[in-house]
Parts: C-alpha cells; structure tokens; sequence
C-alpha cells in the first residue's frame, strides 16, 4: 500500500481541526492567538498524520531590543524525509532583555502553521458584538492579524500608547481598525521610531 505524500498528509490534518479561538490576556485590551494555543491545537494532528515540521534558512536582524527573522518552516512526510513543504515565514519580538530571537521565531512559526493549515481564528464574542454596534453603515474592512501585530510591535518598540493610538482613530481596540487606515498608521509608528533612535 502506497503511503501518502506530505500534500495528502496536510489535507488530511486540515480536515481534522477547525479554527482556534482567540484569547484575551491579563493586562492586554485586545485578543490574540498564542504560540502555544496553536502548537497545542495542531501538533497532535500534525503527529497522527506523519508530518514533523522545523524552521531552517534562517536570517536573524537585531535593532536595538527589536529582533527580526525571516525563515521557511518545514513539513516533512516522516516516511520519506526528500518529501517536504516549505512555507516561508517571518517573526518580530520585541525584548529589553534576551527573549526577543525566541519571540521571533514563534511569531513566524505560529503563523507558518496558521497558514498551511488555513487555520481560522475565531474572535472574543464580546469584543465582535461592541465592533458590530459601532458599524452603522455596514461592515468594515479590518486589519489582518499579521498587520494588527506588526502595529502592536511599533507600538511597543517606538514607546507609543496603544490606548492613545486607538483613540486616534476612534476604536475600541487595535484589530477593529480600518484596514484603510493601516498604512497611517505604520508610517506614523516608523516615523516615530526612527525619531527617537536618532534621539
């Protein structure tokens, strides 16, 4: 019997998991999708189905406390290691001590595995119903979660408010802002960035 291919291995994981819910951290005024939320949701599936998965070609950027890494992540059919999928990936982490790399890497991996999976995230109840009020001309187009944290990196590396910034656009949290209004706001947080290194 001829044993399946990592393509055939993939599909078959994604049939097995559906979407993983957000969560809402002490301290945060917005919901993510952990590392570890996703790792403990798809690594038992991704065991049953033969397919082992590690990042390689990895190239590391340091800015100050601001770590940027750029690498593929590997699916490979365990029964044939020649048999294998690249998903290109990248990863911020934003650390004053020494966590930044390790930030990096499972910001990249997590959403290498979101991808390869089509993985949906599914949303805080609460946070959709107070977005779903403030839409009274229909719905808007918000940012994705890979734009909603590369904001809340600037944010932090660039020392913004986060509640300030929200305000500014008059949302209640960072994921409900307009995707129109994303590239303001990056160009803005670079700026500010920029401005305070030269400092």
């Amino acid at each position: 019997m001829t044993k399946p291919n990592i393509a055939q291995r993939i599909n078959a994981a994604m049939a097995d998991v559906d979407y993983i819910q957000k969560e809402k951290k002490q301290g945060m005024n917005y919901s993510i999708v952990s590392h570890d939320a996703v790792t403990a949701k798809v690594r038992p599936i991704l065991q049953k189905h033969g397919v082992v998965y590690y990042p390689r070609n990895m190239q590391v950027e340091q800015n100050g406390n601001r770590t940027q890494a750029t690498f593929d992540v590997r699916f490979e059919n365990i029964d044939d290691r020649s048999d294998f999928i690249d998903v290109a990936t990248f990863g911020y982490g934003v650390d004053p001590q020494d966590k930044g790399p390790g930030k990096a890497m499972s910001y990249g991996v997590k959403y290498s595995l979101l991808k390869i999976l089509g993985l949906e995230t599914g949303d805080d109840p609460d946070t959709v119903q107070d977005a779903s009020a403030n839409h009274h001309s229909g719905p808007v187009e918000t940012i994705s979660d890979t734009q909603c944290d590369i904001l809340r990196t600037l944010i932090e590396a660039s020392g913004s408010n986060i509640v300030s910034l929200c305000q500014f656009y008059k949302i209640k949290s960072l994921p409900e802002l307009p995707a129109s209004k994303f590239a303001h706001a990056e160009k803005s947080l670079k700026n500010k960035l920029a401005k305070g290194q030269e400092a």
